[in-house]
Order: structure tokens, then C-alpha cells, then sequence
């Protein structure tokens, strides 16, 4: 088997980045490799033996199989949709409410009743035997759609609340992976400033063993390197408690490993508007639901000071007499009846009127309260995005500054011994605004995030 020459390895990321690179595309992984090996057998007979090709080949299927098994932000969501213990108790009380609306709009069960007579009640035409009897009651018209109709409202809140309820999973789940993100950034920026720190120790010991510079410079290098050390070891102590957070909202084993590949990217574009969140939030749709279901709990107690109407039907086994021949001996009898309910307790009708129509002046006021606090919510969620966009602009301007001044440092340590000490507190400066930008990202994407939550966009990708 021939032996692949640098050439060829250059040759193998020529082919695989480009498609690694595209690999949140909408194309399968299988498209990409056949796309890839039509590429290759195209150029095969240049530079290519089929041994490798299929070796090109099988370095991208295993690259690609990697990527695969990481789970995105997405996949993270989708997870915790499906095995949150407390979203699936939202959900199963909305499956209570509805299978509640089942119940309403529905006649009250017919009465069957039956007597036997001990001691046989005698009349002219005979002896009265045994007694059954049948009846139904009919509400006042129009109680059993109303009836439904707030059974049908109440089992509509249950469903706004549990959209709510994800919504705000949703919400918790992204807070949760941003921090998990921060903390990560952090390690990443902290390794590599203590590996410059570690640098710059032998070259002071050096310069010190030659008395070139003072004692206290080698000690306080050895200092800021022991500080990044033990800040390193409380990030990762940090990080184990934020994937045992993490993991609780998607109902997993708490050392389940998350695994973070995405950026964040600087995107401020949105069509959501105030007035489309005041209407489409989950949270205000679920107090309308209420709303609407208290108007109908209103005219129900309206309703139940009206009588109820009943029909029934009598049926009376008579014995024949035995002492005597007459007309209609042992005649049966059959009475139909018709049964009136009376609601002469005024006080207690009314008191059911007034207790309904305080409970929509509570949900009313709820209603308000709630728009007034995504107002407010709002507001502040735009501030937070344009402020952190400033953040970032001056961060990116004082980044740059701070990099020169630390070449200019470095290179005047480097040739006169001067101005470590100024080296040092110009490379944590470095570090600290390095630390800062990455903070400034994660309140802009919260901010972003939070404002998915207020418009309930989330919620429209798993529907």
C-alpha cells in the first residue's frame, strides 16, 4: 500500500474542513460524503490511489460521527421538553381540565327508583304490589353550554400555563448553558494566561541568577502564577455545580457530561414588538383563558336562580281482587309526572354571583398587572442588549490598546530589565478585560434569550 506523502495530508483538510466547517447545514452527513467521494474520484486519477480516497473518506465519516454525537443548545432543549418531571405535571392538569370539559354539557343522570309493598296498599280495583318509578332533570336552557364552555376556558388556561411553564424551562435551560458557557471561557482564558505566566518564570530566574533583575520580581511572578492556579481549580469546582444544575432541569444524572461547541454571535435582529408580546405571551394568554372562564362561571350563577324542570313516569302493579268481578280489576296504573326545582334561597344565588364576580376582578387584576410587568421586563431586556453592545465596543477598543502596551512592555523587559512589575499588572489587565468581554457576551445573549421568552419564539420550534 502505497504511503501518504505531506502532500496528501494537506490534500485530506482541503476536503474535510470546508464540509466540517458547514456541519450545522441542512444537508445529511451521508450527502456530504457522497459528495465528498464524487469529488475525490473525480480528481483520482491526478493525485489520488484509491487507498487514498477511502482513507480521506474514512477520516471524514469518523470526524463527522464526532460531531454528531454533540448535543447543541437545541438538542438540550428538546430533552428537557421531554423528561421534566414538573413541565409534565403542567401538562397532565391540562389533561385533567380537558378530560373535565367531557363531563360538562351532559343531562345529570336519569333516577331509577322501585318499592315493593310490604303490607299491600288496597284499593277498589285491587291491591297495590310493587312501585317503579323513572325520572329526568332538565337545567334551565342554556346552563349545559355554559357549563362547557367554562370548562372549556379552564382546560385552555391549563394549556397556556403549561406553555408557560416550558417557556420558562426553556428560559432556565439557556441561563444554565450560558453560565456553563461563561465558565468555560473562563477556563479556556485562564489556562492560557497562566501558560504566559509559566513563560515568563525561567526567563526572571534566568535574568535574576544573572543579576539582571531583583528577587522580587522572580517572587511575584511565582505570586500571579499560584493566584491563576487557584483560580483555576475554583472555575472548575464552579463548573461541576452549574452541570449538576444543568443536568437537574433535564432530569439526568448530575455528571452528565454537557459538551459546549457553539459561539456566540453578536445579532440584534428581531420583528418582535411589545404590542405582539402583551397578546401572544403564554402567560397573559393563560389569564385571558381564566378571564373568559370566570364570564361564563358569572352567567352560570346567573343561571342556577332559575328553576330546573324534571319529568318522570310512574309505573304502580295492582293484584286483581279475588272476592269480586268489576271493571278494571288489577288494572295497572301509570302516572307521569312533571317536577319543578324551586330556588327560594335568594341569599345563597347571590352570594354565588358576588363570589364569581370577585374572582374576576381578581383575575382582571391580575391580567393588568401581569402586561404592566412584561413592560417592564421588556424595557429592561432592551436596555440590557444595547448596553452590553456598548460594553462590548468599548471592551474591544481596550483590548487592543492592552495588547500593544504588553508588546511594548515585554520588549523593554526583554532588552533594558525594566518595567516587569508593570508587565505583570498589564498581562492580569489583559486577562481581566478578556474575562469581561466574555461576561458582556453572555448578558447580551441572556438578554436575547430573555427576550425569546417574553415573545414565546422558543416555544414555536418544537410545536
Amino acid at each position: 500500500m502505497s504511503q501518504l506523502s505531506p502532500n496528501s495530508i494537506n490534500q485530506v483538510s482541503f476536503y474535510t474542513v470546508p464540509i466540517i466547517g458547514n456541519r450545522n447545514g441542512n444537508k445529511s452527513y451521508l450527502n456530504l460524503i457522497i459528495q465528498l467521494f464524487c469529488a475525490l474520484l473525480r480528481k483520482q486519477s491526478r493525485y489520488f490511489s484509491w487507498s487514498k480516497i477511502f482513507f480521506i473518506c474514512g477520516v471524514w465519516i469518523l470526524m463527522g460521527m464526532g460531531l454528531s454525537a454533540q448535543t447543541h443548545l437545541n438538542g438540550y432543549l428538546k430533552i428537557a421538553a421531554e423528561q421534566n418531571p414538573s413541565l409534565k405535571t403542567k401538562y397532565n392538569q391540562y389533561l385533567v381540565a380537558l378530560e373535565n370539559v367531557n363531563q360538562q354539557g351532559v343531562l345529570p343522570d336519569p333516577n331509577l327508583s322501585f318499592g315493593y309493598f310490604i303490607s299491600p296498599v288496597e284499593t277498589r280495583v285491587g291491591a297495590q304490589q310493587l312501585k317503579l318509578s323513572i325520572s329526568q332533570m332538565f337545567p334551565w336552557m342554556g346552563t349545559l353550554k355554559t357549563k362547557e364552555q367554562a370548562a372549556t376556558m379552564i382546560a385552555k388556561a391549563r394549556f397556556e400555563e403549561f406553555e408557560e411553564a416550558k417557556n420558562l424551562l426553556f428560559l432556565n435551560v439557556k441561563t444554565k448553558w450560558l453560565l456553563l458557557f461563561e465558565v468555560q471561557e473562563e477556563i479556556r482564558i485562564t489556562t492560557e494566561n497562566l501558560r504566559i505566566l509559566r513563560s515568563y518564570e525561567p526567563i526572571t530566574k534566568t535574568k535574576y541568577e544573572a543579576s539582571l533583575v531583583s528577587l522580587t520580581d522572580l517572587v511575584r511572578v511565582q505570586i500571579t502564577i499560584e493566584q491563576s492556579q487557584t483560580k483555576l481549580e475554583l472555575l472548575e469546582l464552579k463548573k461541576a455545580s452549574l452541570l449538576g444544575d444543568f443536568n437537574t432541569l433535564l432530569n439526568r444524572d448530575l455528571t452528565t457530561e454537557v459538551i459546549i461547541n457553539e459561539s456566540l454571535e453578536i445579532n440584534n435582529e428581531h420583528d418582535a414588538s411589545l404590542d405582539s408580546v402583551l397578546v401572544n405571551q403564554p402567560g397573559i394568554k393563560a389569564v385571558q383563558a381564566n378571564l373568559e372562564a370566570v364570564d361564563s362561571e358569572v352567567i352560570l350563577a346567573q343561571l342556577k336562580r332559575k328553576p330546573n324542570i324534571g319529568v318522570g313516569l310512574d309505573y304502580v302493579m295492582v293484584n286483581k281482587r279475588k272476592d269480586m268481578t268489576m271493571a278494571d280489576n288489577g288494572k295497572d296504573v301509570l302516572m307521569p309526572m312533571v317536577t319543578v326545582s324551586l330556588p327560594i334561597f335568594g341569599k345563597k344565588n347571590q352570594s354565588v354571583i358576588k363570589e364569581a364576580e370577585l374572582k374576576k376582578e381578581v383575575i382582571t387584576g391580575q391580567y393588568y398587572g401581569l402586561q404592566n410587568q412584561l413592560r417592564n421586563t421588556w424595557n429592561t431586556t432592551e436596555f440590557d442588549i444595547q448596553a452590553a453592545l456598548k460594553e462590548l465596543n468599548q471592551i474591544d477598543s481596550e483590548v487592543n490598546k492592552t495588547q500593544t502596551l504588553l508588546s511594548i512592555l515585554i520588549s523593554e523587559y526583554t532588552n533594558d530589565n525594566r518595567n516587569f512589575e508593570d508587565l505583570l499588572a498589564t498581562q492580569q489587565k489583559l486577562l481581566q478585560l478578556q474575562l469581561t468581554k466574555i461576561k458582556s457576551k453572555i448578558k447580551h445573549r441572556e438578554a436575547l434569550y430573555k427576550r425569546e421568552y417574553l415573545t414565546g419564539s422558543t416555544l414555536n420550534q418544537f410545536k
